[in-house]
């Protein structure tokens, strides 16, 4: 009986190498048949009924899944279904990003009204990813997870500036900066804003 289970890549990848096995299996018997040996065929329906199951499992999971826009829930490939459940990681990776950015405050009352404005784009791009079309959610990622992202530059700033080499500082500095204001930038630049 299938399962329910958090759905990421690793759970489409581990379904197509059982579908794999599945194929390696039904060689065997094939070959075994036409040798004229005798086969077991009980194992191989039980087999193909448990793949069956867990596909129509993972693809019913799918299609309740508050990551997917209307159009890419209702999957039966497993092709499509690998598809489905890294967008679906992709997308959460971008979310655990913005809401990080969303507890992002300044201490000084100076930077209250441009880290006002920071959290308006914050929620527009949140919204675009949870609610928004196939276009709109795929602009969100972009917006979040690129290199030239001013939300990712900002996200490495605070989490992990350290961590940034010396060029990658001095850009995420000016992306910061150009996006989302001069406040903004020296806030986390100067351990204002945390």
């Amino acid at each position: 009986m299938y399962m329910s289970q958090d759905l990421t890549p690793q759970t489409a990848e581990n379904l197509q190498l059982r579908i794999r096995d599945l194929a390696t299996l039904m060689s065997r018997v094939a070959e075994s048949l036409h040798q004229g040996d005798p086969v077991e065929l009980q194992h191989l329906a039980d087999e193909i009924g448990a793949v069956q199951t867990t596909v129509q499992g993972v693809s019913r999971q799918l299609e309740d899944h508050p990551l997917l826009a209307d159009s890419e829930r209702y999957v039966t490939r497993v092709s499509d279904i690998l598809e489905s459940c890294k967008l679906i990681s992709t997308r959460q990776e971008a979310i655990d990003q913005l809401k990080r950015l969303q507890l992002l405050k300044s201490f000084d009352q100076n930077d209250h009204e441009a880290f006002g404005q920071l959290q308006d784009r914050v929620k527009t791009v949140l919204h675009s990813l949870t609610n928004g079309s196939v276009e709109e959610r795929r602009q969100a990622m972009t917006n979040v997870l690129e290199d030239q992202s001013a939300f990712k530059a900002l996200y490495e700033m605070i989490n992990r500036p350290e961590d940034l080499s010396d060029n990658r500082w001095m850009e995420a500095q000016g992306i910061i900066t150009d996006t989302f204001g001069r406040n903004v930038a020296l806030a986390v630049i100067r351990g204002r804003a945390r």
